[in-house]
């Protein structure tokens, strides 16, 4: 899918290590997905898309364009060590999401009856 990307802003934060990239996607409204809109950014500006981080993506009313603001790393290890896990979880295939939230759960759910276990036994 071409779209037509029009660059708003384009800040190279050296603090974070990373472009901050503001973009319009001309006539695309309620078409775009985050997918499309990374692989549309990664082909205009040459990076790996895996560095690149959707942090807003929005239409506004009345008009046919998505304002869409991206985070585009040096690699990937300096992107984990500095989002939260939430922002990088929205990237993963849903059934893989899951299947992590229901690891963790069953990880806190384990660590909670060994607790409770030992309370039990010090009475």
């Amino acid at each position: 899918m071409s779209t037509e990307v029009v660059v708003l802003r384009d800040y190279n934060n050296q603090l974070m290590n990373r472009r901050e990239l503001q973009v319009i996607f001309r006539n695309v409204s309620g078409n775009i997905k985050k997918k499309d809109a990374i692989e549309t950014i990664s082909k205009s500006n040459n990076v790996d898309l895996k560095t690149i981080i959707p942090i807003e993506i929005k239409c506004n009313k009345g008009s046919t364009d998505v304002n869409g603001f991206f985070h585009i790393y040096k690699d990937e290890k300096s992107a984990q060590d500095t989002l939260p896990k939430y922002i990088s979880m929205r990237l993963i295939d849903k059934a893989e999401r899951k299947k992590i939230f229901d690891e963790a759960k069953a990880q806190k759910l384990k660590e909670k009856q060994q607790s409770s276990e030992k309370g039990k036994s010090k009475k």
